[in-house]
């Protein structure tokens, strides 16, 4: 969404130094206090300078978003990143006249504008400055995201897909996140910026209980680079999920998501790779590109095989029982908001082996992609599937994940640990919770 920030004569000054330090090389913010009704997520923002002179023009963009801390009855505190300042600033008068009439009137107040009066206001800006266009571009405006630019990013990246996917694959409603702050810190973990409905999560006394028998597992947090943990319930089931890493997000190798509902006995494991490409060509991950995955297939294997070794007959029915998958990612930005998860192809590990395979046969292809994998599962059907508890092991208990977290830190991975505790809805409860919410949103929509 878009949104826009007035300031008054000290504020520009402050600016108009504090930021020249861009040019840099260093990460400029500014907290301010905004109206508390329309800063709700984070924005593309408008920085518009010289009220008090009585010339108003859009001088800078940037990302804005709510942060922690107090701001008052009225206010809160917001959080201003990445500035790009236009090289010619646009006259504010020009802005308005530029965008249709019906969406004038909301230019008038600070704060996040409409939707569709936010596009129309993102269309102008790149008409009228020659340099917009770059500038939101870069700030993640044209993908609706954060561009990914370091290591940290992409770990960012994956970490936030876990964490979200999570919540879908134990069917709870993704609306209970609200969404979540950006930071200039590289080392804090999605879960830490995650902004809830009901409020912090941090504060339940239940996730500090539920947060000691992760620390049992993994030993003392000082012997972790980061721990992180938050929690939702559910019609009675909970769902705690945790991020730990035991080397700064920059050395990181790659993310792990570690799924685990304790009723179901039931364990899942995907790993993630970064999908890249070249200017509008198709999204490829290239396996022979990549040092750490022979390592990382074998010891997918082993887990798939000790987990086939322990099925019995009177365990759940599952379609596949082994629990290793990897999901494909494209990778070009970091989605700003709570409710969508990144594209990519869910492969299951065996799968993937025999893609491999024939990818590294004479006349093959290379790559991995839409086009050279025919079938592979989405978003919506991996975590249904899950959700369902038609994949993922059977008979797997805490024991053998505890296991697994271990192996997965010594491997330099950052994991993602979902523990889901209560019995799971029927699908038809499933479908029933799905569609009463369906209809809150649009009676909601209908009275706002």
């Amino acid at each position: 969404m878009v949104a826009i920030i007035r300031t008054d004569k000290a504020e520009e000054r402050h600016l108009g130094h504090h930021w020249r330090e861009q040019e840099e090389g260093s990460k400029p913010r500014w907290i301010t206090t905004q109206p508390y009704e329309y800063w709700q997520g984070r924005h593309t923002t408008l920085i518009v300078t010289g009220i008090d002179s009585g010339s108003p023009q859009v001088t800078w963009l940037a990302r804005a978003g709510k942060t922690h801390g107090a701001g008052d009855d009225l206010k809160r505190r917001v959080e201003v990143t990445s500035p790009r300042r236009l090289s010619c600033p646009i006259p504010w008068a020009s802005l308005v006249e530029a965008v249709p009439r019906q969406c004038q009137p909301y230019l008038s107040r600070n704060g996040a504008l409409p939707e569709g009066t936010g596009k129309h206001v993102i269309k102008a800006l790149t008409r009228l400055a020659a340099d917009a266009a770059s500038h939101l571009s870069r700030l993640g405006i044209e993908k609706g995201g954060i561009p990914i630019e370091t290591r940290s990013d992409e770990i960012l990246q994956q970490t936030r897909d876990a964490t979200l996917s999570s919540v879908r694959m134990a069917g709870f409603d993704p609306d209970q996140i609200s969404g979540w702050t950006s930071s200039e810190d590289s080392n804090q973990s999605f879960i830490e910026r995650l902004q809830h409905r009901d409020g912090p999560s941090h504060e339940d006394d239940m996730i500090s209980h539920d947060a000691q028998r992760f620390r049992d597992w993994l030993g003392p947090e000082d012997w972790l680079h980061r721990a992180a943990f938050t929690a939702f319930s559910q019609d009675g089931q909970r769902l705690v999920i945790y991020n730990a890493n035991r080397k700064a997000a920059e050395k990181t190798l790659g993310v792990d998501l570690i799924y685990f509902h304790e009723a179901r006995d039931s364990f899942i494991l995907v790993q993630y790779k970064r999908m890249t490409r070249e200017g509008n060509s198709e999204w490829k991950y290239y396996p022979n590109g990549d040092e750490n995955l022979k390592g990382q297939l074998e010891r997918m294997r082993a887990i798939d095989d000790e987990c086939g070794r322990l099925l019995k007959d009177s365990d759940d029915y599952r379609l596949n029982s082994k629990p290793s998958w990897l999901k494909l990612c494209h990778a070009d930005s970091i989605l700003m908001d709570a409710k969508t998860l990144t594209s990519g192809m869910y492969l299951a590990r065996e799968y993937f082996d025999q893609l491999f395979t024939r990818a590294n046969s004479a006349g093959q292809v290379r790559a991995f992609s839409r086009k050279t994998v025919e079938r592979y599962l989405d978003n919506t059907e991996f975590t249904e599937l899950v959700a369902g508890g038609w994949i993922g092991s059977s008979g797997y208990g805490s024991a053998g994940v505890k296991k697994q977290l271990e192996v997965s830190l010594d491997g330099g991975r950052e994991i993602v640990f979902a523990e889901v505790t209560g019995n799971p809805p029927s699908k038809s409860q499933r479908l029933s919770s799905r569609r009463e919410g369906k209809s809150k949103k649009k009676a909601n929509g209908r009275h706002s």
